[in-house]
């Protein structure tokens, strides 16, 4: 089992892997600095490479950023529903999908509110 981080700068790079560290050292964790942004084509040929070392499934957890409201998810970029779709049609792949809620601590939830006195 490895974990995946793509960085844009070789400085974010190294500030996660000390924050990953910090929170496991049972994981391995490869980072690929993408210093465009770019987050599909170096995660697939960082999948590819594993497939040709390896004829066992691989298996790709997404932590997917769930919004508090229906409507801010049009205004959250897309990245692991485009994962997703592109990664629904690669033989030998299983998709995961780990829904990821967010918690604002400075906001209030309804429950908080309606047992107010």
């Amino acid at each position: 089992m490895k974990a995946v981080h793509i960085a844009t700068t070789s400085e974010s790079a190294e500030q996660f892997r000390e924050r990953w560290r910090s929170w496991t050292r049972d994981v391995d964790v490869d980072v690929i600095e993408s210093p465009y942004r770019s987050l599909m084509q170096p995660l697939l040929r960082y999948i590819e490479r594993i497939d040709e070392r390896d004829d066992r499934p691989i298996t790709v957890v997404l932590a997917e950023f769930v919004p508090r409201n229906w409507w801010e998810w049009i205004l959250h970029s897309q990245t692991a529903l485009r994962l997703k779709m592109t990664l629904l049609f690669r033989p030998n792949t299983i998709v995961i999908d780990v829904p990821y809620h967010f918690r604002d601590t400075g906001h209030r939830s309804r429950e908080e509110t309606s047992q107010e006195p």
